[in-house]
């Protein structure tokens, strides 16, 4: 079954419509992840009822409670389509203070692997080595299994890079930050360059683009299903809303948004296939 992790945040006419293509959406919360299969979600998120009614829980909140419900906080896609898995981190591993909240916050596509290197999880690194070297070699001469034959790895000043970056095919990225922008385009990535902010993310002065999105499938009734970039909120009232759709477009992909509610970001929207 299809597959998609997200913030309980998320707007109700983006999850109605996962579940319309298909897709089981697996809540990410400050406790814990559940989905439709949970059979005691208080149990699952150590819930307990306090005498006055209201609900607490045994378990720690690792991270700003800002952040504390968006997806690529704990967790990285590797790769995105029918080629991506889900690497889970470990939440005891993270803390609440930068750098310590963003050691599973990469950018993992067949052909690119960015990060702030020094601080990824090492654990992650290795689930990205194995998983790259579990992908088909791609058929040209002198082509190899080598995971780092075939993907660039990069190191960028910026933590948050699946936050502040978008991935948008193997090779396409979106992104209003320039330390991502410049070594991403040196290395023969297409790129492009946003005007930061626009987003709404509670608590700060504005989120980003990496966090409002996610890839996924729509269900066309043909053999090859369309792929699709689906955006929690209104895209529509980015300033720079044509150019963003018109790359996307370009790469034969179909943006989504929903004009019923403000374009946010939740930590991004994670899928397997």
């Amino acid at each position: 079954m299809k597959k998609v992790y997200i913030s309980r945040h998320a707007g109700r006419p983006l999850l109605e419509f996962l579940v319309q293509q298909g897709y089981e959406i697996n809540t990410v919360t400050e406790y814990g992840i559940i989905n439709q299969f949970t059979t005691d979600i208080d149990k699952t998120l150590g819930l307990i009822k306090n005498e006055d009614g209201s609900l607490s829980s045994t378990r720690s909140i690792h991270v700003d409670r800002r952040i504390a419900t968006h997806a690529d906080i704990y967790m990285c896609q590797l790769g995105l389509w029918n080629e991506a898995g889900i690497f889970v981190g470990d939440p005891e591993k993270l803390s609440r203070e930068y750098p310590g909240d963003i050691i599973y916050n990469a950018v993992c596509t067949r052909d690119y692997f960015f990060h702030l290197i020094e601080k990824t999880d090492p654990e992650l690194m290795n689930s990205f080595v194995s998983w790259r070297r579990s992908l088909r070699p791609e058929s040209r001469p002198g082509s190899s299994d080598s995971p780092h034959d075939d993907t660039k790895v990069i190191g960028i000043r910026q933590g948050y890079a699946r936050c502040m970056c978008l991935p948008v095919d193997n090779e396409s990225f979106i992104t209003s930050d320039e330390g991502i922008y410049r070594p991403l385009e040196a290395q023969g990535a297409k790129v492009l360059l946003i005007e930061p902010g626009h987003i709404k993310l509670d608590g700060f002065p504005h989120g980003f683009i990496g966090g409002t999105a996610g890839n996924i499938y729509l269900n066309s009734g043909e053999l090859t299903d369309q792929r699709a970039i689906i955006f929690n909120g209104d895209l529509s009232v980015h300033p720079d809303f044509k150019r963003i759709t018109a790359f996307i477009k370009s790469r034969n992909i179909l943006p989504v948004w929903f004009e019923s509610y403000a374009l946010e970001d939740i930590g991004s929207i994670l899928s397997v296939e």
